[in-house]
């Protein structure tokens, strides 16, 4: 574990502070609701404030908050995913605790997550000194981790994103919520930031994205993740020229409606 990951893990969620992590339990619990199945034993990875633990310990029966396995039916992970050093491997170690045709739900912040915040801070710092540091922590396209889904070995691999436009009173508001949530997994500190970088950037930040009431805004991108622990059972795509009508013919005019195969609900 790296200094990174375990600065923002040592800081614990409360109630008061996980307005995110309640957010994505919650579309989780919906989106376990579509899946015409029945989970024993579910895992809940990361931090968990009162809240979001109750919120998640409806998905079922018997909830466990340790990894082992494989022992779970369900997985779960909220966005402290996203700050692992590797992805894959991070994604191939929920994978090891599902049984399997186990199923896993996770939520992982993804590209356009503070995308204001970036662009303003690197433009003010490159007007003060030449040249600009990192300061906001790069976040994977949604297709990068559908993709790093597929490299963790889980199957039927999904992806999709939320995207949430949230606000604050300044951007200091901001910052001091993203510090106090994920300290430098968030905000990076690679040098010193030049004198008034803050206090300037502040400036341009309202100008560009204020609204009438003085508040600001700022973008969350969330990526939902889902996928299956292998299992003879499941679903497999066609092979490759085992189709029976051409793309040419399906799509002329007049053509009838092919049937495609039913497959049990997942």
């Amino acid at each position: 574990m790296d200094r990174f990951r375990q600065d923002f893990r040592n800081r614990p969620l409360t109630d008061k502070t996980d307005w995110v992590h309640r957010l994505c339990a919650e579309e989780i619990v919906d989106r376990r609701a579509l899946v015409m199945r029945d989970f024993p034993r579910a895992l809940l990875a990361g931090r968990l404030s009162p809240a979001v633990a109750a919120t998640l310990r409806t998905l079922a029966p018997e909830v466990e908050e340790e990894p082992h396995g494989p022992a779970f039916n369900l997985a779960v992970a909220l966005p402290d995913l996203t700050f692992e050093n590797d992805p894959v491997a991070a994604l191939s170690a929920l994978r090891a605790t599902l049984l399997p045709d186990g199923l896993l739900l996770a939520a992982v912040f993804c590209d356009g997550t503070l995308q204001e915040l970036r662009d303003t801070l690197m433009e003010v710092e490159s007007d003060l000194s030449g040249g600009a540091a990192l300061r906001v922590a790069p976040f994977a396209s949604t297709r990068v981790w559908g993709d790093a889904l597929a490299k963790a070995g889980f199957a039927l691999p999904v992806a999709d994103a939320m995207r949430l436009t949230v606000r604050y009173a300044s951007m200091d508001a901001l910052i001091k919520e993203a510090r106090a949530l994920y300290g430098r997994g968030l905000l990076l500190g690679t040098r010193p930031a030049p004198r008034r970088l803050f206090e300037r950037a502040a400036g341009v930040y309202a100008a560009r994205h204020g609204d009438r009431d003085g508040r600001v805004r700022a973008t969350l991108s969330l990526a939902f993740l889902s996928g299956w622990a292998p299992d003879p059972s499941q679903q497999k795509p066609a092979k490759r020229g085992s189709g029976t009508v051409s793309l040419a013919d399906a799509l002329a005019p007049g053509a009838a409606p092919q049937s495609r195969p039913k497959g049990p609900p997942r």
